[in-house]
């Protein structure tokens, strides 16, 4: 799977059809490759923005904690995901 992480300055993005693509059916080694990215951009007083297809932010992420809760959202829909296609 390809997918785009646009960085600029401080914060770091990705569309939201490739995080949607990228949590349902992406590896967990990408996934994980990501949110490392992502952890780090954080820790270093940056954002990580979702964008739609027009570059609007659909969700904005300030913090690790903030992150973290998130991911767990993820990780629930990724087990939804993937109970569903095993039916």
């Amino acid at each position: 799977m390809n997918f785009e992480l646009h960085f600029l300055e401080h914060d770091v993005s990705i569309a939201e059809d490739t995080w949607t693509a990228l949590v349902t059916t992406g590896s967990d080694t990408t996934l994980a490759n990501v949110r490392a990215t992502v952890l780090g951009v954080l820790e270093r007083n940056g954002a990580f923005t979702v964008e739609d297809s027009n570059d609007q932010v659909v969700r904005r992420i300030e913090t690790a904690a903030e992150f973290e809760g998130f991911m767990q959202e993820v990780e629930m829909q990724r087990t939804q995901f993937q109970q569903d296609q095993a039916q």
